[in-house]
């Protein structure tokens, strides 16, 4: 019913011709109200869910971006980490070589004299100071220089090729732990932490009077 219609009703018709014009009119609100109700509430529940899925998506692309960030640091980590242990693998079996003038067999035949070990100590001075020394850890650096000082201060008793002999074993472990030959990664810190408290025993057995050509 229009509202011309429903006007005539009013002007022309019986009550009861005039009451169901109102009531007609009545419940088309009511339904057109109702209607709208519905579909704003539906417009809601749409928006609602396009920006819970915007949200969803969103969270996925931010997960996404950090794992492949993740792998991407890995990957680096690990590349690194292999070149740093073929650069390692390769310097200190250059300084590892020296340790072959101290071996048993040169000492029993009288080939290892003070002279000798002064000039090993001064080949590991320049590995110290040199690429090899600059890839190493600090423990190993200081087993090296312990190393070093046990070669130098030998003055051919026995007393102090067993200090030599100390000094060199300590070292052999500390690049090993440096370059994982021996010990799982999980391991590498207990290694290390070892090295470190056999190195403070050996120190106290050297002293603390350092010669200034073999630092």
């Amino acid at each position: 019913m229009d509202f011309k219609t429903f006007i005539d009703t009013l002007l022309t018709g019986t009550p009861i011709a005039i009451l169901a014009a109102i009531v007609g009119v009545l419940l088309q609100a009511m339904y057109v109200l109702s209607r709208d109700r519905i579909h704003d509430r539906q417009a809601e529940r749409e928006l609602k869910l396009e920006q819970q899925k915007f949200e969803h998506q969103k969270e996925l692309e931010k997960m996404k971006f950090e794992y492949e960030q993740r792998q991407w640091r890995e990957q680096l980590a690990r590349e690194i980490t292999v070149r740093l242990v073929e650069a390692r693998l390769d310097e200190y079996s250059k300084v590892w070589s020296f340790a072959e003038g101290v071996a048993k067999n040169q000492h029993e035949k009288g080939a290892l004299t003070p002279k000798a070990t002064k000039a090993i100590a001064r080949k590991i001075k320049r590995w110290r100071y040199s690429k090899g020394g600059l890839l190493a850890e600090e423990i190993t650096r200081d087993a090296a220089f312990e190393f070093q000082r046990a070669l130098w201060e030998y003055d051919g008793s026995v007393e102090a090729y067993t200090r030599i002999r100390r000094a060199r074993n300590i070292f052999r472990d500390a690049i090993r732990a440096d370059t994982g030959l021996s010990e799982a990664i999980y391991q590498v810190t207990e290694a290390r932490q070892k090295v470190r408290e056999e190195l403070k025993e050996l120190q106290s057995k050297l002293g603390n009077n350092l010669n200034t050509e073999a630092g």
